[in-house]
């Protein structure tokens, strides 16, 4: 399951935002930034008014994978913002990849879960912001 965490982490988006920008013209890179942007400052911004506590620090039976201890707030989860903005653009852009990207969000939201890391509405609210982050970048950009 960390796999599935990773692919949503900061130095695997920047990759991926990278090789659309160079490789994919169909969708423009822009498009892809600004919605990351949109829901890491979004995400980030609701986590320092919420400051709830991540399920590993208040529930002590909860699976955990030590590399991957988080401490600041767990709400909503920015992992599954940014990659479902990510994936929310190249679904707007090519609706054809929506059931090749669903499974992808679905399961970093669920790795997240997994290692303790959100609860299940941290998860929905992150892809709520993240879906509006996508439809955001695609309006202004």
């Amino acid at each position: 399951m960390p796999i599935f965490t990773h692919l949503a982490g900061f130095a695997s988006v920047v990759g991926i935002c990278l090789y659309f920008m160079l490789f994919i013209p169909s969708v423009p890179g822009t498009n892809i930034l600004g919605a990351v942007f949109f829901a890491q400052f979004s995400a980030q911004s609701i986590k320092f008014i919420c400051k709830r506590v991540r399920p590993h620090i208040k529930l002590p039976d909860v699976n955990i994978f030590s590399k991957l201890m988080q401490y600041d707030p767990s709400f909503p989860s920015a992992h599954t913002a940014t990659i479902t903005a990510l994936a929310g653009v190249v679904t707007l852009l090519h609706p054809w990849a929506f059931p090749l990207l669903l499974p992808v969000c679905a399961l970093v939201g669920l790795s997240r879960i997994y290692l303790g890391q959100h609860y299940p509405s941290d998860v929905l609210f992150g892809a709520i912001i993240g879906c509006i982050s996508a439809e955001l970048s695609c309006l202004i950009f």
